[in-house]
């Protein structure tokens, strides 16, 4: 078997397509990073923040020493609950990585904690804002939350028609698109 010589014009032409598609990735680089780089769209929680760097350290991504600039151990102590609070203080005291449990880049309404299930789903069709408004939490980090037996549980219940009972609402898009009932 005989191989044919390349034409003359494939590797010019080879190397201009190159340069263009290099030229093209770093002008997007500088100018839009977020939309050529980023894996989805932040949560709303993160919307405000200004760019990239904000967050990720280059070449290292997402690191905790970002994450505790915004979020520190006196902010937690003055918006969160007494356990949440603590439990995050003993976390940073002994160094823990915040990406153990908390993720981004899952769409507006995607949950930064890994144990949250619900995202924002839960929160917008109950209109609250803490997880402690359904669930009671055991002092022992890692078990499953009890399902509370309030108002705002069984009226989330008795809207779903049976899919908003425990250990049902995991497919959450099934029925929603955008925070709504798809129709």
């Amino acid at each position: 078997m005989h191989d044919l010589p390349l034409p003359r014009t494939v590797v010019p032409l080879v190397s201009v397509a190159t340069a263009v598609l290099v030229l093209w990735v770093a002008w997007e680089s500088l100018r839009d990073p977020e939309t050529l780089w980023a894996p989805g769209a932040v949560s709303r929680y993160h919307a405000a923040v200004a760019g990239c760097s904000s967050c990720h350290t280059p070449f290292r991504g997402p690191m905790t020493a970002q994450c505790v600039l915004c979020h520190s151990e006196p902010r937690f102590a003055a918006e969160a609950g007494p356990w949440t609070a603590a439990f995050h203080a003993d976390l940073l005291r002994r160094e823990q990585s915040c990406l153990a449990c908390h993720t981004e880049h899952r769409g507006k309404l995607g949950s930064l904690t890994a144990a949250n299930p619900h995202g924002d789903w839960i929160f917008l069709g109950t209109g609250t804002s803490s997880c402690l408004t359904c669930h009671e939490f055991e002092p022992v980090f890692g078990r499953r939350p009890m399902v509370l037996n309030n108002e705002v549980v069984l009226r989330l219940m008795a809207k779903g028609g049976g899919a908003h009972r425990p250990g049902q609402m995991a497919s959450c898009t099934t029925c929603h698109t955008a925070g709504r009932r798809s129709e």
